[in-house]
């Protein structure tokens, strides 16, 4: 799994050289998650119907790996690549608020 920190900065430079950041909003560093899953072929069609249902917008809960609470995401992107006996799914869950 890969994870990914990039906040969300608001930037103003000045003529002289200045440069003035703040963080952009409340929620400004939400991470974005990279992950891997090896699917059993008998459960192949249970989990991406999974990742249709929430249609790239709709949030749900997840544990990543090492952290010891739930949070908000969603998978807005997907690709499944099959072989005989399982499929191997790579996704891309992103860190959301609500």
């Amino acid at each position: 799994m890969k994870t990914e920190n990039k906040p969300s900065i608001k930037t103003v430079r000045f003529g002289d050289g200045y440069e003035q950041r703040s963080p952009n909003g409340l929620n400004h560093s939400l991470r974005v998650f990279t992950c891997d899953f090896k699917v059993e072929a008998n459960e192949r069609d249970s989990f991406e119907k999974f990742l249709a249902r929430h249609e790239g917008y709709k949030s749900f809960f997840w544990r990543p790996p090492g952290i010891n609470r739930k949070i908000r995401v969603v998978c807005r992107t997907w690709s499944a690549t099959e072989h005989i006996t399982y499929t191997d799914f790579s996704c891309q869950f992103d860190e959301v608020v609500i």
